[in-house]
């Protein structure tokens, strides 16, 4: 009984001394997912092609100032997907910029997806992975350590590297400039990795990512190009445009389009098209909708 008594106490003053040094929070998720689509593959099994999905999500985030100034921050995540805590992270930071960890990562940070509808409603799925390198996506591989510069009048920069047990490591890289003019903000961005592959004679992936993002009162206008390429097997270039317009407090619409084109193989292209708004019922409570249509072909698709 002197056992549990003890192990009660020791266990109530060290959650004391955690809540007495850091700041720490908890935050949750629900989501309702219905899905239906239509294309030219044949229905097979008692298939049928529409889907219900549920999801609900917990975060818990702790973060702290140390005394000479450093702020570091940390998390845990579980997806309902998933089932378990599976996704975590943590910075330190100061003066100097951001040093990142895992999630925290910011190694391609200035990397640019166009794709601004609350959801991307294809199913595009192949039997190669590679053939589906979207329009409106980029490509960069995150890190597993990075570090990102104070934002220094407007330009910032990122470095990022990911270490593995083959020949499979990851470097990125990336940087951008904000300028403001009034109402209007404009933002160039540029991102690159390259990630090895298992084998020391095999070839590595490159990924590039160039985009410009134009700012207006409750417009933003974002240019994407993307590149994803591995040696003869493919070099993919997807030019995409998406924009987005802030209605009321309540009402944000969206839009883009795009597509990809293979310079490995003549008859490969993707399209892809994009519509949605996000509607707030009431605070915590939100309604989205996305309508896409894509078009794929291939000579092994």
């Amino acid at each position: 009984m002197r056992k549990v008594l003890f192990a009660t106490t020791a266990l109530v003053a060290l959650g004391g001394v955690s809540a007495a040094s850091a700041d720490i929070s908890v935050s949750a998720a629900n989501e309702f997912k219905y899905k239906s689509w239509s294309d030219n593959t044949a229905e097979t099994g008692g298939t049928n092609k529409n889907s219900f999905a549920n999801t609900t999500s917990y975060k818990i985030s702790a973060s702290t100032v140390t005394d000479n100034g450093l702020s570091m921050s940390s998390y845990t995540a579980q997806d309902g997907s998933t089932g378990a805590f599976d996704d975590m992270g943590f910075s330190i930071a100061g003066d100097f910029g951001t040093i990142g960890f895992a999630g925290s990562e910011a190694g391609d940070k200035f990397a640019t997806a166009t794709d601004v509808t609350p959801d991307e409603a294809n199913t595009l799925t192949t039997a190669s992975a590679a053939l589906t390198a979207l329009p409106a996506d980029e490509h960069l591989d995150a890190a597993d350590i990075s570090y990102l510069s104070p934002n220094i009048s407007g330009f910032q920069f990122s470095l990022g590297v990911t270490d593995t047990a083959g020949y499979n490591d990851t470097s990125s890289m990336g940087a951008q400039y904000s300028m403001t003019s009034g109402d209007t903000t404009v933002t160039i961005k540029y991102a690159t990795s390259e990630k090895g592959v298992a084998t020391s004679s095999a070839t590595a992936i490159e990924a590039t990512s160039l985009g410009l993002v134009f700012a207006y009162g409750d417009t933003t206008v974002t240019l994407g190009q993307n590149t994803k390429s591995m040696g003869s097997s493919y070099d993919y270039t997807g030019d995409a445009v998406g924009i987005t317009h802030k209605m009321s407090d309540s009402l944000t619409i969206s839009a883009y389009t795009g597509s990809t084109e293979d310079a490995k193989d003549s008859t490969h292209e993707i399209s892809d098209t994009g519509l949605g708004l996000a509607y707030t019922i009431t605070p915590g409570l939100k309604l989205s909708v996305t309508h896409n249509d894509w078009d794929l072909k291939d000579a092994s698709a």
